[in-house]
């Protein structure tokens, strides 16, 4: 991307540490809690057949400005605002 100047978006937060513009990820930490309520509910007799699956519920946005600047792509300050970890 940095070479050709072409924007990598990815949907794997760690890949903005290794040099993706952004990607809007899932939160493990959120992940695990939605978890542990199914859980919660198999345990208290509810039959896991019964319940429907689910996708995350919360989602993180990490942001690389730099990598933005090196693949020519200006992030807004909001947008950059936004973004629950913002990679230096």
């Amino acid at each position: 991307g940095n070479e050709s100047r072409i924007p990598l978006i990815a949907a794997d937060t760690d890949s903005v540490k290794r040099g993706a513009i952004a990607a809007l990820g899932v939160s493990y930490k959120g992940l695990g809690e939605q978890a542990g309520v199914i859980v919660a509910r198999i345990l208290k007799g509810e039959k896991p057949g019964d319940i429907p699956s689910e996708t995350a519920k919360v989602l993180e946005l990490f942001v690389n400005p730099a990598a933005a600047q090196k693949q020519g792509v200006k992030l807004s300050d909001e947008f950059i605002k936004s973004a629950k970890v913002v990679v230096k």
